[in-house]
């Protein structure tokens, strides 16, 4: 059979070349040990380029690429956490009223359970004040207080106490509650208003 021309891309001999850290080149049929860390250029016998391999990353590349990785897969979740939320969002309220009255059902409910809670807790202080006579009562007639006034008194110290602790609870659960529907009604408002034309009027909702 004929030779096998030199112009068959099959034929073609490739030579690899490659510079070291020191800058010295190296070629051959395959990459030199010394340039384990260099890019290499594949060429034809007669020099012309036909194919380039990057260097290896070096470990801060590799670093900076892993760092490049993970903050684009957080912003991907907060991108879906967002969509999530703006869908529960729209599927929750029809209108920016609805938002504001369930926040103002919400802070009167919060209002409502300190009111309570502050009735409670007179109701005990009163009970208290009368434990406390008994007490001092029992000490002057006997020399020491009586083991059931002992309980009612540490039992009604823990019941303050408890309603104490639940009253104070509830001004930053009030607090957080407002920001939560303010927050809310802002970005509901935000989606509306790229969901309607410019200069068109957002339909009425009955």
């Amino acid at each position: 059979p004929p030779a096998a021309s030199a112009a068959d891309p099959g034929q073609v001999q490739k030579i690899q070349k490659c510079q070291d850290a020191g800058g010295q080149w190296h070629y051959g049929d395959t990459a030199a040990e010394e340039c384990a860390k260099s890019k290499v250029i594949e060429i034809t016998g007669k020099g012309v380029p036909v194919k380039e391999i990057a260097a290896p990353l070096t470990a801060e590349q590799l670093k900076e690429r892993e760092q490049d990785r993970q903050e684009k897969e957080q912003e991907q979740r907060r991108t879906e956490d967002r969509a999530r939320r703006d869908k529960q969002l729209l599927a929750t309220y029809g209108h920016e009223d609805d938002i504001t009255q369930t926040r103002d059902r919400k802070l009167a409910e919060i209002d409502a359970q300190v009111r309570a809670s502050s009735e409670t807790l007179t109701a005990l202080r009163a009970a208290l004040t009368r434990y406390l006579a008994q007490a001092s009562e029992e000490s002057r007639a006997t020399g020491r207080t009586s083991a059931q006034t002992t309980i009612n008194l540490a039992k009604t110290k823990g019941q303050i106490a408890k309603q104490e602790a639940f009253i104070q609870s509830k001004a930053p659960e009030k607090e957080s509650a407002r920001q939560q529907y303010q927050a809310d009604l802002e970005r509901f408002r935000e989606i509306k208003s790229r969901a309607t034309p410019t200069g068109a009027t957002p339909p009425k909702v009955p």
